[in-house]
């Protein structure tokens, strides 16, 4: 009978590597959402406003919360995924359902992460 696992650390990085997705929606550990709270909201006038493309999945009407498919945001330091995020006006949720493609501005205040802007996408 063949040997499933050649030493012990491919058992170990084959557990490690299923484990990882586990992790990923952990948001507070991006390096970028500290670094870029002021540096986002002091943004120089004139400067065109980066928008970030994605895909409402979830609208929470009750707590003017979104989830959002999105591509990666700049701003913020974050790649690609799927979360959920405040609105900074909760009755803006009303305009929205799943499905509906947006860009969006988000920035993070003091560890949450709120929408700014968000239009459908054009």
């Amino acid at each position: 009978m063949k040997k499933l696992f050649h030493t012990p650390w491919t058992a170990l990085s084959l557990g490690i590597a299923l484990a990882s997705p586990a992790f990923a929606q952990d948001h507070s550990a991006h390096a970028g959402h500290a670094a870029t709270t002021n540096a986002a909201a002091a943004a120089p006038t004139g400067q065109t406003e980066v928008l970030t493309a994605g895909e409402i999945t979830r609208v929470d009407g009750r707590t003017g919360k979104l989830t959002i498919r999105h591509e990666e945001i700049k701003n913020l330091d974050m790649p690609p995924m799927t979360m959920v995020f405040a609105l900074s006006d909760s009755a803006q949720s009303a305009s929205f359902k799943p499905g509906d493609k947006v860009r969006f501005r988000a920035e993070d205040r003091d560890g949450t992460l709120i929408i700014t802007r968000i239009q459908p996408a054009s």
